[in-house]
């Protein structure tokens, strides 16, 4: 490896730390108490050097939130190749579940943030993976609609309703509410997922 490559690789790796370390720091004590200074003193640097990879903790905010959804592309990988559009979101929807459960701190970051939502136009260009992502299942809904196997008529909204109930079971698993209203009951979640798709699908 010549002496450019290895500076490379170190500037990503660096970049990478930074990220990582500002993803502690926001989770443990918050986006207000979220500082550049703060970022520095964790990675071990200036914060001069911060300063040449990140404009400033909004841009480190959304970065953050683009890897979250990249590695939730990951885990959907294989919904994403089914042809069959009504299997394919149930697929979606499994996927997305068992991502936020996993993942609660990623997904946490990626729902729960709430400075990105004061920076509509700025997230809206930064948001690239998670707009994909919904897009692709406003496809997939329109591509079930067209194929006569969904009542709706509105492939965006029908979408809509498919994220709410999956966000809505990663939320009440995250804080143990589903344990507390469905005591002894298995495969709650894949059950409720399957159930819900059969009302809305033929």
């Amino acid at each position: 490896m010549g002496i450019s490559e290895r500076k490379e690789r170190e500037k990503l790796e660096l970049r990478e730390l930074i990220l990582l370390k500002a993803k502690e720091l926001l989770l443990a004590e918050g986006y207000d108490k979220l500082s550049i200074r703060k970022i520095a003193a964790a990675v071990e640097y200036s914060p001069a050097t911060i300063y040449l990879y990140f404009q400033d903790k909004d841009e480190i905010m959304h970065e953050l939130m683009n890897m979250g959804f990249a590695l939730m592309g990951r885990e959907l990988t294989e919904a994403l190749q089914e042809a069959d559009p009504v299997r394919r979101i149930l697929m979606i929807g499994e996927g997305y579940v068992s991502f936020g459960i996993a993942n609660p701190d990623w997904y946490e970051l990626m729902f729960h943030s709430e400075k990105p939502i004061k920076h509509l136009e700025r997230c809206h260009a930064s948001w690239g993976h998670g707009l994909s992502l919904f897009e692709f299942l406003v496809v997939s809904c329109r591509e079930a609609i067209a194929s006569g196997r969904s009542k709706a008529q509105d492939p965006e909204l029908l979408a809509l309703q498919l994220w709410s109930m999956v966000h809505g079971l990663v939320s009440l698993s995250s804080a143990q509410r589903l344990e507390i209203v469905c005591q002894g009951r298995e495969n709650l979640i894949p059950s409720v997922l399957r159930s819900s798709m059969e009302s809305m699908f033929e």
